[in-house]
């Protein structure tokens, strides 16, 4: 049956997919419900729903616009704050914390990969997904999924296990934070800083809506353009120089070339940068049309059918990222509360990691969680991309 919108009638898809969005935004940010299931997550079933109930096509021209143009924009613009040497500085013993996390998403995703290798196909490729997602975020989902065009019937129930199986573990991460068990056995300076009116002071500074003025919006979109365009050419340039594929799937991915250079640009020219607002804000509402459009794309039945192997998938990779991260940090005496927001950082991503910080009210590592977060979504497609390059030799 042809769906009611045409896939060749592109005012009435863009109108759905803006209007669908905006509905998805304001459910997180209003509804507690909804504010568990995530945003991404309500984009893509409501995408799914409404192309599954034929009321939007499952192709058109209109969503390799999204793919081609909007997605590697939005890199740009959620790295604005990815100032290398403020991070390193700022970070303190939080940066070694992060690594031995993002060691432990590593070593997870080898031990999930051959666990679960002929259980869905491209295991290799989805392997690299997960690890650029559980370092960084969700842009580095997105960087890594189109880098190897998975289909939307693995992507759309691999985001749906990869957000409920991080909201478990920030239950979890809570619950270790103010375990007797683990209180006796960590250093954990920080919780006895923490009290009810420090966390409502640290919720209400960092929450508060920012200003942003026309001029951040233009100088913002004009950065995210210019470095986009260079990675392109530059891309192209090393493809037609070098015949290695490793070599190309690597340095000649788009996707890294814009990290490295919004990276080069945010660090040399740091405070300009950090003068400029609402950057990462118009970053985040292309990935949530992004979202949106992978979950029109998808069969729903077929997305169902891979969602519980995805589910247990996810499971041992963020399960091996934890117990590797408390290991380690047991032996080399790291404090408690960083460890717990270092794995925080890379389930979750920057935000989920302040916000940790926030409601315990560890005031002294609200930044620090920040910016290991962003760190992680600077090295987070380099390192997926280089997982999944391995695992497609020996799987």
């Amino acid at each position: 049956m042809a769906p009611l919108i045409a896939p060749d009638n592109p005012w009435p898809l863009w109108a759905v997919m803006i209007v669908g969005v905006a509905v998805c935004i304001y459910l997180e940010q209003t509804r507690p419900w909804a504010a568990k299931i995530s945003g991404p997550v309500l984009a893509l079933i409501g995408g799914m729903l409404l192309s599954n109930g034929r009321i939007m096509p499952i192709a058109a021209p209109s969503y390799d616009l999204v793919d081609d143009y909007l997605v590697p924009v939005a890199i740009p613009l959620l790295l604005f704050r990815a100032n290398v040497v403020k991070i390193i500085r700022e970070t303190g013993s939080m940066f070694l914390c992060f690594h031995l996390a993002s060691l432990g998403t590593v070593l997870g995703a080898f031990l999930a990969a051959f666990i679960f290798q002929g259980s869905f196909p491209r295991a290799a490729e989805v392997t690299g997904v997960m690890t650029g997602s559980y370092i960084g975020g969700g842009v580095n989902f997105v960087a890594i999924k189109n880098t190897y065009n998975i289909s939307p019937e693995l992507t759309n129930p691999l985001l749906v296990a990869d957000n409920f199986i991080m909201a478990g573990m920030f239950a979890v991460l809570f619950v270790i934070s103010g375990s007797k068990c683990f209180l006796a056995r960590f250093r954990h300076p920080h919780t006895h800083e923490s009290n009810s009116e420090r966390v409502q002071e640290l919720a209400a500074r960092y929450w508060q809506r920012k200003e942003v003025a026309l001029l951040d919006i233009a100088k913002a979109l004009a950065i995210a353009f210019a470095v986009t365009a260079a990675a392109m050419l530059l891309t192209q340039g090393i493809k037609s120089r070098i015949e290695s594929k490793v070599v190309q799937s690597i340095f000649a991915n788009p996707y890294v070339l814009i990290t490295f250079f919004i990276v080069g640009v945010t660090t040399v020219f740091h405070r300009s940068m950090e003068r400029i607002h609402g950057a990462e804000e118009i970053g985040v509402y292309l990935l949530y049309v992004f979202f949106f459009v992978i979950g029109l794309r998808a069969d729903l039945w077929q997305v169902v059918l891979n969602v519980p192997v995805l589910f247990a998938f996810c499971t041992v990779m963020a399960a091996t990222n934890l117990f590797v991260t408390l290991l380690a940090g047991k032996v080399l005496r790291l404090n408690l509360e960083e460890l717990l927001l270092s794995v925080n950082a890379t389930l979750g991503g920057a935000p989920s990691a302040a916000a940790m910080a926030i409601s315990k009210g560890w005031s002294n590592l609200v930044l620090p969680g920040l910016l290991a977060g962003i760190w992680g979504y600077v090295i987070g497609t380099f390192v997926g991309i280089v997982v999944a390059e391995m695992l497609l030799k020996v799987l």
